[in-house]
């Protein structure tokens, strides 16, 4: 469920600059190359200044017979296959348990050919996007046999719309749920873990159970202010419910990001993406976390002004918060 800009209420504010007292580091970075699949946890990382997603993320799906994106808490076992792309030789390799190495290229073919290749209709959450058959035989075979179900490999059809100017509310970047990049904190995570504990609902969660693109944590000296601020004034809220936008310092330059709208969440947090078995991530949410009939966790954000290119986004990049968002939405 996609939150639009509006849920959060008026934009005006007084002081739209970053707040210094909101100053924190990018702790961990994950690609998502295969939906639903495991993470590519990456050190830097070329983001696309006209989409906003991070490079070949969620570009890949796995698709069922009756043409749907499949997903983890269906296909536990998709927690297995893991992806790393080496964007120098431009290629991605899958592993699983038990398999060998599966090596495919990410060179599209030239723009003639490109175009003879047959678009198929994928459900990806309800929506239906397009796609090509990626990886012929071999990577439906691979696939097929890891998942113990018949299935394919398809990559993102790319029309040439983005975020900004398409006018089709099924038009998506590529197989991500509602927007690009996805935002926690782990401030929030230690929030969830804390009535993970309260309630005696077994074992801590870790932020890839909510399949971020970015991981911020407050810099050591600002953790205590922070977490009694938590605690005492917001009452168990999340730090990046209030964050209209961030701004990203890097050696490769700055990067200032708009937020969009907040994460609703479903049964797929509790699969542990380690072990792929079920646990009480989604209980122990609805404590707390339940705003108008949603489970919201974490927040999506978009560049803040589209345009061609990519830049590089890395961990331990300095962010700094804008906080103007009414507490009373």
């Amino acid at each position: 469920v996609f939150l639009s800009h509006e849920y959060y209420g008026s934009n005006e504010s007084e002081n739209n600059s970053p707040d210094p007292s909101i100053t924190m580091k990018i702790d961990k970075m994950f690609v998502f190359p295969i939906k639903s699949c495991a993470a590519m946890g990456v050190k830097q990382w070329p983001i696309d200044r006209c989409t906003g997603r991070l490079l070949f993320d969620r570009e890949f799906a796995l698709v069922d017979t009756s043409g749907s994106a499949m997903r983890l808490h269906t296909y536990p076992k998709m927690s297995e296959i893991h992806s790393d792309i080496d964007l120098n030789a431009k290629t991605l390799t899958v592993t699983a348990p038990n398999h060998e190495d599966l090596i495919l290229s990410l060179k599209k073919p030239k723009l003639a050919a490109h175009k003879l290749l047959l678009a198929e209709d994928i459900q990806v959450c309800g929506a239906l996007c397009k796609g090509n058959i990626w990886g012929g035989s071999k990577a439906s075979s691979w696939f097929s046999s890891v998942l113990g179900v018949r299935c394919w490999l398809a990559r993102h059809y790319d029309k040439g719309k983005t975020e900004g100017n398409s006018n089709d509310d099924n038009e998506r970047p590529a197989y991500c749920n509602e927007a690009s990049l996805l935002l926690v904190s782990q401030q929030s995570i230690s929030i969830l873990n804390s009535v993970i504990t309260a309630q005696g609902w077994g074992k801590h969660v870790d932020s890839r159970h909510f399949r971020p693109n970015i991981v911020v944590s407050f810099n050591c000296e600002q953790s205590d202010t922070a977490t009694k601020h938590i605690d005492e004034e917001t009452k168990l809220s999340n730090p990046e419910d209030s964050w209209e936008e961030i701004i990203i310092k890097g050696s490769t330059g700055v990067m200032e990001l708009t937020a969009v709208g907040k994460c609703a969440r479903c049964q797929m947090v509790d699969i542990d993406p380690s072990s792929g078995m079920k646990g009480n991530t989604l209980r122990a949410l609805a404590q707390y976390r339940r705003d108008r009939g949603r489970i919201n966790f974490g927040t999506f954000f978009k560049v803040r002004d589209a345009t061609e290119g990519s830049d590089l986004l890395e961990e331990g990049s300095i962010v700094q918060a804008t906080s103007t968002i009414s507490k009373d939405h």
